[in-house]
């Protein structure tokens, strides 16, 4: 359960879910990677992927910060999914501590932002450019609905929690017409972060929590954790069919390495790889199909032979079931 631990001073900060690319992202680049570039959606495509990708990327500069955090006992949490009835809210970054439970969410904004209070909406000016998006501190104050309703249906009530809105890039230039001082205490640029928590924490002095507590939530909130499993292809109307097969060379980039003497081999570079196909198994599984058969492995692979594609498949030490010709792999 606890992926990663710091220890400074006898204190315990547990990166009990650790910064990773989600799967929707990791879908994305591989249907990139297996998509024609004149298909008609490839653009809207790519901005899409751009987009995600900067919001990973600034999760991952307030990632840097969390890692120095005061000296007092800390669980931490990388996007987090819960359900909520028939939908679900995810949370960029949970954060509990013994006296309270602080959902931080990162955003990763380039230019002017103004939070324009009268109509709830933040506006970004950059390249002579005015564009508008959703409010972030209302959407923190949902997620903290959400989570205060998650809580109390599981006997948590008395956790107490909070919210900031974490801006990552320095250069990034905050406004806002809001005279409410306490809406300006919950934004706060990356590099303040440990400041306004440090603030946070003498807010919140009553200890809520003990450790066995705390290791007990965190089961439970690993548990509740639903991970986004959007298909990929049906959002942008790609046939399995006209998904790019083949073995792609990790120095070129091009699809249709052959195997040549226990090794992939990229005609266009002339490029050597034992362990190429090992990427090509999980874009099958990110985009056609949660198993892979040896003969589904043998076409996408472009492989001949059986026992070769047997060895391959059984080198990963993938999950099975079944057996001999009903044999099929699934994901790790």
């Amino acid at each position: 359960m606890l992926r990663r631990s710091l220890l400074r001073k006898g204190v315990i900060i547990l990166i009990v879910k650790e910064l990773s690319k989600s799967n929707n992202v990791l879908k994305m680049e591989a249907l990139l990677r297996r998509t024609p570039n004149d298909y008609f959606r490839y653009e809207e495509m790519k901005e899409d992927l751009r987009k995600r990708l900067a919001g990973y990327n600034g999760e991952r500069a307030i990632s840097y910060y969390l890692d120095y955090l005061p000296d007092k006992d800390y669980f931490i949490f990388h996007d987090m999914r819960f359900p909520s009835g028939n939908h679900y809210f995810q949370i960029d970054y949970l954060v509990l501590s013994p006296h309270l439970a602080l959902i931080l969410e990162c955003k990763n904004f380039y230019g002017t932002l103004f939070l324009e209070d009268s109509f709830n909406q933040l506006i970004r000016t950059a390249n002579d450019k005015e564009e508008g998006f959703h409010n972030p501190l209302a959407q923190a104050r949902w997620h903290q609905q959400q989570l205060s309703t998650f809580f109390s249906s599981h006997g948590y009530s008395q956790i107490p929690i909070d919210y900031l809105v974490a801006f990552s890039s320095p250069s990034t230039i905050l406004k806002t017409n809001s005279r409410d001082p306490s809406i300006l205490k919950k934004i706060v640029h990356g590099y303040n972060l440990l400041e306004r928590l440090t603030e946070i924490e003498r807010v919140y002095k009553n200890e809520v929590m003990d450790m066995k507590s705390m290791r007990k939530l965190s089961k439970l909130l690993l548990k509740s954790h639903v991970p986004g499993d959007q298909d990929i292809l049906q959002k942008y109307g790609v046939a399995k069919s006209e998904v790019i097969t083949g073995v792609q060379c990790p120095n070129c980039k091009a699809l249709g390495m052959i195997r040549v003497r226990r090794k992939w081999f990229c005609e266009k570079c002339e490029c050597y790889d034992s362990d190429a196909h090992i990427d090509a198994v999980k874009d099958y599984f990110f985009l056609l199909n949660s198993t892979i058969s040896n003969k589904q492995f043998r076409e996408f692979t472009h492989l001949t032979s059986v026992d070769m594609a047997s060895k391959l498949l059984m080198r990963m030490n993938l999950p099975s079931s079944g057996a001999n010709k009903g044999r099929v792999y699934h994901p790790h």
